[in-house]
């Protein structure tokens, strides 16, 4: 999984958008030259999604709540 650092670029605390898209545009790009599967690639939640009190940024508290969602749904 991801760090917050991986993703908030700018190091402002927060993440945005665009630091959202270009760090799992990366992370793509990454994983599949290392000939790993992207079988979940659509299902990534949307920035909306994880931006659970909507003031258009992604806080540490944010970001950490998505990835423990994402945990317990795995098998």
């Amino acid at each position: 999984m991801p760090d917050f650092a991986d993703f908030d670029t700018d190091q402002d605390g927060f993440i945005s958008e665009q630091e959202l898209n270009a760090g799992r545009a990366k992370r793509i790009t990454e994983r599949a030259a290392e000939g790993r599967q992207m079988r979940n690639v659509a299902k990534a939640a949307s920035f909306a999604d994880i931006d659970a009190n909507h003031d258009g940024k992604i806080d540490p508290e944010e970001f950490a709540a998505h990835q423990l969602q994402n945990r317990q749904q795995r098998p």
